[in-house]
């Protein structure tokens, strides 16, 4: 009877070491602004958005009794896209500011900078005061090229908010909108006062020959539909291909609508 059961436990061991290694290694990310290492399982959900990826790293690593209080809330994690202090370049109506430093609050929609003039601390640009910035390619936290970020009103839209630009053109471009709400901690409900920093996105699009901004609805039938009485996108836009890489995909179908 003792052998059966070091031959049952035995054989759990190795069902449970199979599973491990049939999801892959583990990964590990830095966080920006920190030298705690994360560990993660991979994503097997297909493609999710570097700065998602990165807001629920900086979620999982804020210590216990770190937050900031937003209102009433202890909030924890943080709302800045990418974290703090990245290299770019800022445009105000009255003045242009290469090589400084700067934080992007998607909760707000302020922008932070520091210059050779303020290097200690950030002075605050508020939404509507900028025309404008960039966020510089940063390879270790997973944008391989400049984040271009358009103010709203330059778009016709009402939001008081920025637009990422994903692709520029001639007739239709195609654009992005980050935006942080607090949301509960589903890891300690019992703290009314608890919150976290959600980060979300949506797309849009800006029609140059009606001078308007609209939002793109999720999924590749509904691009696809979307654009229906301009272009056939169903020769360019393929549904599997959307679910593994989506932005990639809109980024191929705008450049099939400009032609």
């Amino acid at each position: 009877m003792k052998m059966q059961k070091l031959v049952l436990c035995g054989m759990a061991v190795v069902v449970f070491q199979a599973s491990v290694n049939a999801q892959g290694p583990q990964v590990a990310a830095r966080a920006a602004n920190t030298n705690t290492m994360v560990t993660t399982m991979p994503d097997i959900r297909g493609w999710t958005d570097p700065a998602l990826n990165h807001n629920k790293l900086l979620q999982q690593q804020t210590s216990e009794g770190m937050y900031k209080l937003v209102g009433p809330y202890k909030v924890v994690g943080s709302s800045f896209l990418f974290g703090e202090h990245l290299a770019g370049d800022m445009f105000a109506p009255e003045a242009k500011a290469y090589n400084i430093y700067l934080s992007y609050n998607t909760y707000n929609q302020e922008v932070e900078f520091y210059s050779t003039s303020n290097p200690d601390k950030s002075l605050v640009r508020e939404p509507g005061t900028l025309d404008s910035f960039t966020i510089k390619a940063n390879t270790d936290l997973g944008f391989m090229e400049n984040l271009r970020f358009i103010y709203g009103k330059y778009l016709a839209a009402k939001d008081k908010a920025f637009f990422q630009e994903l692709y520029k053109g001639t007739k239709y471009s195609l654009y992005k909108k980050y935006k942080s709400e607090l949301g509960y901690v589903s890891s300690n409900i019992a703290n009314s006062e608890l919150r976290q920093f959600d980060l979300s996105y949506d797309y849009y699009y800006y029609d140059a020959a009606k001078g308007s901004l609209k939002k793109l609805k999720t999924g590749s039938a509904n691009f696809i539909k979307e654009f229906k009485d301009v272009k056939d996108l169903s020769t360019v836009v393929a549904d599997a291909d959307y679910v593994t890489n989506p932005e990639a995909v809109l980024r191929k179908g705008f450049a099939f609508l400009n032609q």
